[in-house]
């Protein structure tokens, strides 16, 4: 009687909140440096302008 037939919560959500986790993770990584580049970016341009 305690062996259980469905997965628990746990089991059930738990690779999907890993990949939207490291979804959220990498797409911050991502704006983190697009937004770091952009004064760079902007600055060379100025200056070659």
């Amino acid at each position: 009687m305690g062996q259980r037939v469905r997965p628990t919560a746990a089991e059930t959500f738990a690779p999907a909140d890993l990949l939207q986790g490291i979804l959220v993770v990498s797409s911050f990584g991502f704006w983190a440096v697009v937004l770091g580049l952009m004064p760079v970016l902007l600055f060379r341009v100025w200056l070659a302008g």
